[in-house]
């Protein structure tokens, strides 16, 4: 069975890579994104604001819908991505952000308490895909409202100290 679903994600890649790819960032300007509130003076990296590349790409979410079932992420996410051992990815409640690159260094970098690491066994490109579906479902942040996401409020401007965030007290993502 996981030979059949590795051999599913190659032939997807291959599939969608017949088309020119995007100019996707390196996965160190990725890794260089914090995880949460930044201490200090609140200097963001520039990849922060990262857009994902392939979010006008009708082809690039529908890949990412497949990779979702064939990876396994409806096992905690649940099929409808409502939440099951895992968080809801439809809300707009993101403990590490719900931009494209957090939700991109969510997936290939893993979080603690459950979420595996899949930059190893996935592309960047299968990433974006993954990342591309994740957003068309609604509970994403736009890629310039990095301090908001972390929040999970638009309304605010500013990172607030993880302490008072109400976001991590809630104990999601």
């Amino acid at each position: 069975m996981k030979k059949l679903a590795a051999m599913w994600i190659v032939a997807l890649s291959f599939a969608a890579s017949a088309r020119a790819d995007p100019a996707l960032p390196s996965p160190s300007t990725m890794a260089a994104i914090p995880l949460g509130d930044v201490a200090g003076d609140k200097q963001l990296p520039p990849a922060a604001g990262t857009a994902n590349p392939l979010d006008k790409d009708p082809s690039a979410v529908e890949l990412g819908k497949r990779l979702y079932t064939v990876m396994n992420c409806a096992d905690c996410h649940g099929y409808e991505a409502k939440g099951a051992m895992g968080p809801d990815l439809t809300d707009n409640y993101w403990r590490y952000g719900g931009t494209p690159a957090a939700i991109y260094n969510s997936i290939a970098q893993g979080r603690p308490q459950g979420m595996p690491a899949w930059g190893a066994a996935l592309p960047p490109i299968d990433i974006w895909r993954l990342t591309a579906y994740i957003e068309s479902l609604g509970g994403s942040f736009p890629a310039d409202k990095y301090e908001q996401a972390l929040q999970g409020d638009l309304a605010k401007g500013s990172t607030s100290s993880a302490a008072s965030s109400p976001v991590l007290h809630r104990g999601r993502r």
